[in-house]
């Protein structure tokens, strides 16, 4: 069959589509440089802006497939959903181009929350115009760790059949799945960017602290640094500065000789100064850091001296590894808004396109995961090229359509 390739990007429908025999006679990309990678990985010339395409410019075809924009409805892109002006309504083009052409099949990729965004709305919305098109939608969120691939992230495939079609739609059983370990597709070989000398100092003093604490179990709670002779109260937003100055910030830092507010907050943690109070999100890691420090004591005392790392990230340990094994070495990193990111070394996280600072540290060769290691976990890795610099490649990838999922769905587009 013929489909196009909407929102195209690397080509993530193309690569698993073509597995089949489907012939692609039209694609379409905003980003100048995709475009001539595509050009280079599939043969076709893509078209630039969606929102100028005519539908009769456009060939006949049976299935149109589109990756349209996720960051909208995404936690990278805070939600914004149909209401984000750049890219939450370009599904209106998609739309117009089915009313006017009308192929067999519909097959679209996005992120989870395009189903719960706005209590739903988006969602109804989308089902309801497809459904007056004449289409039936159905989906299912399939993540890359179901079909063997050690990469965890949760997409939304949805499918729309037109409702002539006799034949029902099936998806694919995902279970049995071989599993296949991370550290399988690592290899040396391929061009890689060493993890800079301060962050492999920073895991070394962390390491430190886990083996002078020398837990049997490591919880998934975090361990927050600052909170090491801490005592402020977690709500600071009633008390006046007298009050205030018979604490210890920060590190155990007195407060007593503060002159006013800003010297006070200048020896408070970052995650208390916006409202004077302790995050909810960071509450439970901050009662469990300051009843390690309790029985710690001296040991955490002595830790700290070390600890010069200002960014406020950074002194933060966010444990979702092994918890019988505390060794950070043994493990993938993330280094993180939130903090840093202790993750088991089998399953990669989610290539995330909008924040490439969040590329996988492998740790125990002191160096990133490369671009082609991170290509393998989009089923990627035999396109003839990839963006040549590293973030705009790992961008591209974190917002590519798994191709081995889109191959799997497809054995049932007949």
């Amino acid at each position: 069959m013929k489909f196009i390739d909407l929102f195209s990007g690397l080509g993530g429908f193309h690569v698993g589509l073509s597995k089949h025999g489907h012939q692609c006679v039209f694609s379409c990309e905003l980003d100048e440089s995709l475009r001539e990678l595509y050009k280079i990985n599939h043969d076709i010339v893509p078209h630039d802006d969606i929102r100028t395409v005519k539908e009769d410019e456009i060939p006949e075809h049976d299935i149109l497939c589109a990756g349209f924009p996720c960051q909208p409805f995404s936690l990278a892109g805070k939600k914004k959903g149909a209401k984000c002006p750049d890219s939450g309504k370009l599904i209106d083009h998609v739309l117009r181009i089915v009313q006017y052409h009308q192929p067999k099949y519909i097959f679209l990729e996005n992120v989870p929350n395009v189903i719960t965004i706005e209590d739903g709305a988006f969602w109804d919305y989308l089902k309801n115009s497809f459904e007056s098109l004449n289409y039936r939608l159905e989906y299912k969120i399939i993540s890359p760790t179901d079909i063997g691939i050690p990469q965890n992230r949760k997409r939304v495939f949805i499918v729309g059949k037109r409702n002539d079609l006799v034949k029902a739609f099936e998806w694919p059983k995902l279970k049995n799945a071989k599993k296949n370990d991370f550290q399988k597709l690592l290899n040396d070989n391929f061009e890689h960017k060493k993890l800079e000398p301060q962050k492999v100092q920073l895991l070394e003093k962390w390491q430190e602290l886990l083996d002078v604490l020398n837990l049997e179990e490591i919880t998934g709670v975090s361990i927050v640094a600052p909170e090491f002779g801490a005592d402020y109260p977690l709500d600071f937003s009633n008390l006046t500065l007298e009050e205030i100055k018979k604490y210890k910030g920060a590190y155990g830092k007195e407060l007593k000789n503060c002159k006013n507010w800003d010297e006070v907050l200048s020896f408070m943690p970052s995650y208390t100064k916006k409202n004077f109070r302790v995050a909810s999100w960071i509450t439970k890691s901050i009662i469990y850091s300051r009843g390690l420090y309790k029985e710690n004591t001296k040991a955490c005392e002595e830790w700290k001296i070390g600890f010069h790392f200002t960014n406020n990230s950074w002194q933060i340990l966010e444990w979702r590894g092994l918890r019988n094994n505390p060794n950070i070495f043994n493990h993938l990193v993330q280094f993180r808004a939130s903090g840093i990111r202790i993750l088991k070394s089998n399953i990669a996280p989610s290539l995330i396109a909008m924040t490439p600072t969040q590329i996988p540290v492998i740790p125990s060769q002191n160096r990133y995961v490369s671009t082609q290691e991170a290509a393998k976990l989009q089923y990627l890795h035999k396109l003839k090229a990839l963006p040549n610099d590293r973030k705009a490649a790992f961008k591209a990838l974190g917002n590519a359509v798994n191709a081995k999922i889109v191959e799997l769905i497809s054995y049932n587009l007949v």
